[in-house]
């Protein structure tokens, strides 16, 4: 079986890492080098940060090798920190303690990034509703609830997606091109062990999400944190697969050779983005000394999410539906006249007059929440309805940038409104 590290986009910053520490040895060996060539030095001080974040390329295999035979895989979005301290737990403590160390990974916040996630693609969307039901039944402990559910949310989906069988179908094609949660050791592997055939009824408690003995009724002490974090881990996983399918990772493109400059570039951009990321902490009181305000666009910071807001009330005061659409997160790439059509269907049933923004909280260096009063009108009466307006900032792509480190805009997430344009 192969390696994710023999990914081509893992392989190739590898063979260029081994490649230069030839080239470093030779230039080391050679006597007045460094006064000849003073540039070269300036590429191997930036070589050596990109040996440092090499090492991180083989993670991914070391993680898989020690936990992908109990139900855990390696998937993109999965936090390295975590994979890292899981396998030092593993060397020290053993396979249990490291196993509930993963587990408790799958917290409240860990599942609200996940779900966000998958929010960003068709088919989890329209299993939202379900995925949200999981996630209540999972924080309050009801495993017996959670898991089935979540089993049955990933076959579907895998069908769905795939156009084709589901997951744990026999003939179920669950890898991608440079992939690392659709590497033949990651969902491949993974589908084997938890597809397995339970054909005795088993009181014992078990480790391993199976499939077939817990939605067949063979399994009778499955409901365990352990298993429900798996399958949380599974349904993640699986959207990691859905994205590189959707990037076109289905089959195997040319690749493209990277250069040194590109490489170094690259470095230096990642460390910019964490130290930004450092530096980055929330407006103070003194930095929203124009709130509360009735939101005139004169009156606020432009690029700030608070005029993004001010900005799509005025236009819902005017009827102007069109702008008001693309200041909304859409994540189906819709046609400008369809996304107008449906911001007139959704906020066109309301005759919004005035509004004043209250309070701002700067939550993440690209999300924030905007607390606004609406001052709606009907035929005989005028109500005043304070709603929650939360933002995302994000590249044209969809994917969140840091807030004044990178291009991008603020775009408003629309069920911030529900409770106006839908009555809850």
């Amino acid at each position: 079986m192969k390696k994710i590290s023999e990914n081509p986009s893992a392989r190739k910053l590898l063979d260029l890492v081994r490649g230069m520490e030839t080239l470093k040895g030779i230039f080391d060996a050679v006597p007045l080098a460094s006064t000849l060539f003073p540039d070269v030095q300036t590429h191997f001080d930036a070589f050596n940060k990109i040996k440092e974040q090499s090492e991180v390329l083989l993670v991914p295999d070391r993680f898989n090798d020690t936990f992908a035979q109990q139900g855990w895989i390696a998937y993109e979005s999965m936090s390295m920190e975590a994979m890292l301290k899981a396998i030092e737990i593993e060397k020290k403590g053993g396979l249990a303690e490291a196993e509930e160390f993963l587990a408790n990974e799958y917290g409240e916040d860990m599942l609200k990034f996940g779900i966000m996630r998958c929010s960003g693609h068709a088919e989890f969307r329209k299993r939202y509703r379900l995925i949200e039901l999981a996630k209540d039944d999972y924080l309050a402990a009801r495993y017996h609830a959670c898991v089935p559910l979540l089993l049955a949310l990933v076959d579907g989906l895998v069908n769905d997606i795939s156009k084709h069988v589901g997951f744990f179908a026999e003939g179920a094609d669950m890898t991608a091109w440079d992939s690392i949660a659709a590497h033949e050791s990651g969902l491949g592997t993974l589908v084997k062990i938890i597809g397995l055939g339970r054909k005795k009824t088993n009181e014992e408690s078990i480790s391993v999400p199976y499939r077939n003995g817990i939605l067949h009724g063979r399994e009778l002490a499955f409901d365990n944190k352990v298993v429900a974090a798996k399958c949380w881990a599974m349904l993640f996983a699986i959207r990691d697969w859905a994205g590189a399918l959707a990037d076109g990772k289905g089959e195997h493109k040319p690749e493209k050779e990277t250069s040194w400059s590109e490489l170094i570039q690259q470095v230096s951009d990642i460390e910019q983005t964490k130290k930004a990321l450092a530096a980055w902490k929330p407006r103070s009181a003194a930095d929203l000394g124009h709130l509360p305000c009735d939101g005139r666009l004169d009156s606020l910071p432009e690029g700030t999410p608070e005029w993004t807001v001010a900005w799509f009330l005025a236009n819902w005061c005017n009827r102007r539906y069109g702008p008001m659409s693309e200041a909304l997160v859409d994540y189906l790439d819709t046609p400008k006249g369809k996304k107008a059509g449906n911001a007139k269907r959704d906020f066109g049933c309301r005759v919004l007059t005035a509004y004043h923004i209250i309070e701002i909280s700067d939550q993440t260096p690209a999300k924030s929440q905007v607390e606004v009063d609406l001052i709606l009108q009907s035929e005989h009466t005028t109500e005043t309805v304070r709603v929650s307006v939360r933002l995302i900032y994000s590249d044209a792509e969809n994917e969140a940038v840091i807030w004044g480190h990178g291009a991008g805009s603020w775009k408003i997430v629309q069920n911030g409104f529900g409770k106006v344009i839908y009555g809850r």
